[in-house]
């Protein structure tokens, strides 16, 4: 039988059914026969480019790959480049790995070869960029001071875009107070440190309104954090901004100050009031740097909830403090 030319070339699949129950299938091609008996490439596809920290569970996902017309049989990874690291599953279309510990950004190379059942084959390659944990945490710190953990200016703050209330945003006032000075503190230490890029100008304006509008700090624990924040802040801005560094004295003048604030920096102090404003005191600072690197990875890209604010600030604060230290 003779098919017209102009007939779209195409496969189907035509099950041969019988009393028997026969599963058994055929593939007829209508159209041209060069057409028909052409073999096609599968296409590997690795993934995008990922970006992680030291300690954390990588996936390289491969399962996008393109079997063209047939199917794949077999998937394999291969590291080709970066300390080398052990794939589970690398002989499947997701491999895993734990990112290794590394003191700077490093790069991993990873090469996806699938294999379709006409024994054509395709490779491609991505790539996993380890950041140090604590310059990823510091990162993700940064991110969230100016976003979801930045306090509101007034009580009837909107959410923003992403629809992240403010850190501030239904907290009682002595939380509040807490928030806004663990937030001063740890922007002015990031940015004195210079361990924070960011054009400061925009921390400053709102600086500004906070020193203008919030009421004075209290005596009780929050106010002293609140305190210690601004008197970060008042160091901060002494050459870059006298007058907002003169309004800051002003507001500080008879103020309550924290007895030991490097204490609270590094996490050996224990502040806490009937409130639950809390700053877990650990003894050792190394603990308290991976819990807080834990912390604020797990918050990465996520809107933070307004009862986890406060100790996620205060976590950041440890990790910008720990970063600025060592120079990270």
């Amino acid at each position: 039988m003779r098919f017209p030319r102009s007939l779209p070339c195409a496969w189907f699949l035509l099950t041969m059914l019988s009393g028997c129950g026969d599963d058994s299938s055929v593939h007829v091609c209508i159209g041209d026969v060069v057409f028909c008996n052409q073999v096609f490439d599968p296409v590997a596809k690795a993934g995008a480019d990922q970006t992680v920290a030291s300690g954390d569970l990588v996936t390289l996902n491969g399962s996008n790959s393109i079997s063209n017309g047939g199917s794949i049989q077999s998937y394999s990874w291969a590291q080709t480049s970066g300390p080398v690291v052990a794939l589970t599953d690398a002989n499947k279309a997701r491999a895993t790995f734990t990112a290794p510990a590394v003191t700077t950004d490093t790069a991993l190379t990873f090469r996806l070869t699938v294999v379709n059942d006409a024994d054509r084959a395709d490779t491609a390659s991505t790539v996993v960029t380890v950041q140090p944990a604590v310059a990823a945490a510091l990162a993700t710190a940064l991110e969230l001071f100016d976003g979801p953990l930045q306090p509101a200016l007034t009580t009837t703050a909107t959410p923003s875009a992403e629809g992240c209330a403010s850190a501030t945003r239904g907290l009682s006032p002595d939380q509040t107070s807490a928030q806004i000075g663990l937030w001063l503190a740890a922007r002015s230490i990031a940015i004195a440190k210079g361990v924070d890029a960011n054009d400061p100008s925009g921390f400053l304006d709102i600086s500004r309104v906070l020193v203008a509008e919030h009421p004075t700090p209290t005596a009780d624990v929050a106010g002293r954090i609140e305190s210690f924040g601004f008197a970060l802040l008042g160091s901060l801005t002494q050459e870059r901004d006298p007058a907002l560094r003169d309004a800051i004295v002003a507001r500080l003048t008879g103020a309550a100050m924290l007895d030991d604030p490097a204490g609270l920096l590094g996490g050996r102090s224990a502040v806490t009031d009937a409130d639950g404003v809390a700053i877990e005191a650990v003894a050792d600072s190394a603990v308290e740097t991976t819990r807080a690197t834990a912390r604020l990875l797990a918050a990465r890209s996520q809107c933070v909830a307004t009862a986890s604010a406060l100790e996620l600030t205060a976590a950041g604060l440890r990790v910008i403090a720990s970063a600025a230290a060592t120079n990270e």
